[in-house]
């Protein structure tokens, strides 16, 4: 029986890619995509993250703030956004149709079945093709779970040294540690702020510590 091996394909900022697809003019501009009533933020470029204006934030608290700083704001599109997740699904599901479609700008895909002799190569021709084909640039995590997939993908976003495709699965578990050990336990995937607490009081800080209690990982 093969091993399980899974990428997390994840589209980066995707609400304001979504845009940034139609204005061209938008890149490397602050950009921040809107709530459906316009009363919060729900999507940010990076140079709006930079910025500090944070996820949710209340438009009608930071109208001025985006005013001083040129930010660029649009109403939500949710329209778009579904047609634009549709055509990155296709993508994906002509890959491999075991493709689990885990929200509107994320999807795992089973790789298991297919023979793929490099997995970092594979995975930058995955994001090659869908930035051809639909002008969104996606980063993706490949591991031996799911969680770890979302680790990697997370990891391929905020560290441009891997340009958006890190693979777990091909290393060796004192290789893979590093990355386990600079994850807070906060940010693994199905953890979040509710459980973290209660983790930290057990000594659990890292994905590291996680990790050693699940021995497949």
């Amino acid at each position: 029986m093969k091993q399980p091996v899974f990428a997390l394909i994840d589209c980066n900022n995707f609400f304001v890619s979504c845009m940034r697809v139609f204005r061209p003019d938008l890149k490397d501009r602050p950009v921040v995509a809107l709530s459906s009533n316009d009363g919060c933020v729900v999507a940010r470029s990076n140079e709006a993250k930079a910025l500090g204006i944070p996820m949710g934030a209340p438009v009608f608290k930071w109208r001025q703030f985006f005013k001083s700083n040129n930010v660029m704001q649009f109403s939500g599109n949710f329209e778009l956004y579904g047609d634009m997740s549709r055509r990155i699904v296709g993508i994906c599901t002509s890959i491999t149709p075991h493709t689990e479609v885990y929200s509107v700008d994320e999807s795992f895909l089973d790789l298991s079945e297919l023979n793929i002799s490099n997995l970092t190569t594979w995975g930058q021709e995955v994001k090659k093709r869908i930035m051809q084909w639909t002008g969104i640039p996606v980063s993706i995590g490949i591991a031996g779970s799911k969680t770890l997939a979302k680790l990697a993908s997370e990891r391929a976003k905020k560290d441009n040294k891997h340009r958006g495709v890190l693979d777990l699965y091909s290393l060796n578990k004192k290789e893979r540690r590093p990355f386990l050990d600079e994850t807070p336990i906060k940010d693994v995937w199905g953890i979040g702020w509710r459980l973290t607490p209660k983790l930290q009081a057990e000594q659990l800080f890292t994905a590291s510590h996680v990790a050693d209690l699940l021995p497949r990982y």
